[in-house]
């Protein structure tokens, strides 16, 4: 897994490449981690347009994370999910609990006052 990171005001954009699975959890964990312990940012987006799959350890740590981020007010947002993830989103029905948007401008500006 491949993550670059943008910071946009209030929220950390971070672009994966690559699955999402168990075996990327910690290289995923460590950039989250970077940014969310230091407090830079509020919002997380995810921008997805690059992430083939998703697996179940996977969806479980984004529940975790949009838990702990509603807890610290801020917000988890899922932007631009390539079909197999938008898939996986909607038969877990995760995507009626996290917020899915088509681009990540949109995502952005949905958080800021």
């Amino acid at each position: 897994m491949n993550i670059t990171a943008e910071t946009h005001g209030h929220a950390v954009i971070l672009n994966l490449e690559g699955e999402l699975n168990e075996d990327s959890l910690s290289v995923f964990d460590e950039a989250v981690s970077h940014y969310f312990t230091r407090r830079e940012a509020v919002d997380l987006i995810l921008n997805l347009a690059r992430v083939q799959f998703i697996d179940s350890a996977a969806l479980e740590r984004l529940v975790d994370l949009h838990d702990t981020l509603q807890e610290n007010l801020g917000q988890l947002k899922l932007a631009r999910p390539e079909d197999n993830v938008r898939q996986i989103l909607e038969l877990t029905r995760l995507n009626g609990s996290l917020p899915v948007f088509d681009d990540v401008p949109e995502a952005v500006k949905s958080g800021q006052p």
